[in-house]
């Protein structure tokens, strides 16, 4: 599927653009010109702390919080050099997204710019920062339009990428007549959905033998659920935000389903437990889960839950992975200033690292994870595959 812009992104931009004309003279946007690391790097982070998919941003700001931390307590850029980051809620709103980045870019003392995380308010930012010439990191924003130059980069996997591992499970388990219930407004959602899922479902044998969208405000799947029902398929692969997917599964039950239920990484992190029983033993890929045992996700498991007292969720490993990668970009260049720090960004992403999420590859500026598929068991998550 090709993916545009909504309206009100365009609309964003150009009003944007009329703020740059008015700010191009007022004086250099460049953090450092000099060369060299400066005592004290800047970062902005710019994505949802209010709004339908807050916990993905307060998340993601959570694991850059600990990232920044560590970076500092460790001296890991030299002696005396910090990370400062702040956090700026953009609300789940194009418009002030737009906003903040803006006001951002035109700051000589922002060094780099963290967010926002929906595609969305993404794909309208990245002109912007490519522009300006300011290095920006995404987590989350999985949709077309967002990495598109030199200084647009993105810590999170697209998760058409990872979500192999349910349609491999789907065939493993003989489950192969499947429906689909997806969210058509959020892109992500709907290109995995309408592009990449059958795709899948082609190269495993499985059978969509439904595929139903919904929109972002759609908030009763009775008819739906009835339909789906109706079907009887092995599995419903629900591709929904999280609060649509809690009422979308009881309903389904209520309509009689009993079969298998598949998710996305909206249910991560102990989302399902909305859900309640309806949720028991739903599977669903993700790039990270607490329950990883490998030696940098458990470390990074063990930091999360001494500093803030719970398990992380995916959308901090992405923060959390975001800040370091961008703490290597700098050690790397050997330059905190914008060019150097996107250069810096770039040489890291053609060798790789190791992080929470695993053995971290990149095609371009773009992230790439191994995932895991896992299996909620009412509680807590459990791994089925990697």
């Amino acid at each position: 599927m090709n993916w545009t812009v909504p309206r009100r992104a365009v609309a964003a931009w150009a009003s944007v653009l009329a703020v740059l004309a008015l700010t191009a003279c007022g004086g250099s946007t460049t953090a450092s010109t000099d060369g060299g690391i400066a005592e004290e790097i800047r970062m902005i982070g710019i994505r949802d702390q209010t709004g339908p998919v807050a916990y993905a941003g307060v998340g993601a700001a959570r694991g850059a919080e600990l990232a920044v931390a560590e970076v500092n307590e460790q001296e890991y850029l030299g002696k005396g050099v910090s990370l400062v980051l702040e956090e700026i809620d953009s609300a789940g709103e194009i418009e002030r997204a737009s906003s903040e980045v803006t006001r951002a870019v035109s700051d000589s003392e922002v060094s780099v710019i963290l967010g926002p995380i929906q595609g969305q308010q993404s794909a309208a930012v990245a002109p912007v920062t490519e522009s300006r010439q300011v290095p920006i990191v995404f987590t989350q924003s999985a949709s077309d339009g967002v990495v598109i130059g030199d200084y647009t980069f993105r810590a999170t996997a697209p998760m058409h990428t990872f979500y192999h591992h349910a349609a491999e499970y789907l065939a493993d388990e003989g489950l192969t007549d499947v429906a689909v219930l997806y969210n058509s407004t959020y892109p992500t959602l709907a290109e995995l959905a309408e592009k990449h899922l059958p795709e899948m479902a082609a190269a495993e044998g499985l059978n969509v033998v439904e595929s139903v969208p919904v929109q972002s405000t759609t908030q009763d799947f009775t008819a739906q659920a009835q339909a789906l029902a109706g079907k009887e398929p092995d599995a419903v692969i629900v591709l929904l935000l999280s609060s649509q997917s809690v009422t979308a599964m009881t309903q389904l039950r209520q309509a009689g389903y009993d079969g298998q239920f598949v998710g996305n990484t909206n249910n991560a992190g102990g989302n399902a437990a909305e859900a309640g029983e309806h949720s028991v033993d739903m599977v669903y890929p993700v790039d990270f889960s607490a329950a990883q045992q490998d030696p940098e996700a458990t470390r990074f498991v063990t930091a999360y839950q001494e500093r803030f007292g719970d398990l992380p969720q995916t959308y901090a490993a992405e923060g959390y992975d975001a800040v370091w990668w961008v703490a290597r970009a700098i050690r790397a260049s050997g330059d905190s200033s914008r060019e150097g720090i996107s250069r810096g960004l770039q040489q890291v992403a053609a060798e790789g690292f190791t992080g929470a999420m695993g053995d971290l590859t990149f095609e371009g500026n773009d992230m790439r994870v191994p995932g895991v598929l896992v299996r909620w068991d009412g509680e807590r998550e459990n791994i089925v595959s990697d």
